[in-house]
């Protein structure tokens, strides 16, 4: 497997897993103060990023169906939905980190909290590296043939 190709499913899988092992716990889903609805949007997310990290990893693990598509491009973008989502969701009014309910569980080197917006950019940054790194390698062997 090409490294731009594992970065890609290595990224696909985080979304798709990710919100499971990040939201199913105290600070969240099972969150007592939290409404009814505030968890059914969680569970939204948790399964809005199953899906497409699933349908990312779905197309890097398979044959493309036809020469048009490009498997590793429409994978990043799948992907990459999500994180651009999550980074997105700062801008709406009173929405922040998990830093600013508790924490004691969110990481902070030099003064930057290591919270949602710094994964999302880091797997943003995955992303662009693997399919750069994917689309270089097609590249070479398309050269080759």
């Amino acid at each position: 497997m090409r490294s731009g190709q594992a970065i890609l499913r290595g990224v696909a899988v985080v979304t798709a897993v990710g919100g499971f092992v990040m939201d199913l716990n105290r600070t969240h889903m099972f969150n007592p103060q939290w409404t009814p609805h505030a968890k059914f949007h969680d569970a939204q997310t948790i399964v809005l990023g199953a899906l497409l990290g699933g349908s990312s990893l779905g197309l890097l693990v398979r044959q493309a169906p036809s020469p048009q598509v490009r498997a590793p491009a429409l994978a990043a973008v799948l992907s990459a939905f999500f994180w651009i989502a999550l980074e997105l969701s700062f801008l709406f009014p009173g929405a922040r980190g998990l830093e600013a309910e508790v924490p004691s569980l969110v990481p902070r080197i030099r003064g930057v909290w290591i919270n949602e917006r710094f994964a999302s950019v880091l797997m943003l940054l995955c992303i662009a590296v693997g399919y750069l790194l994917e689309r270089g390698a097609a590249r070479d062997s398309s050269a080759r043939s």
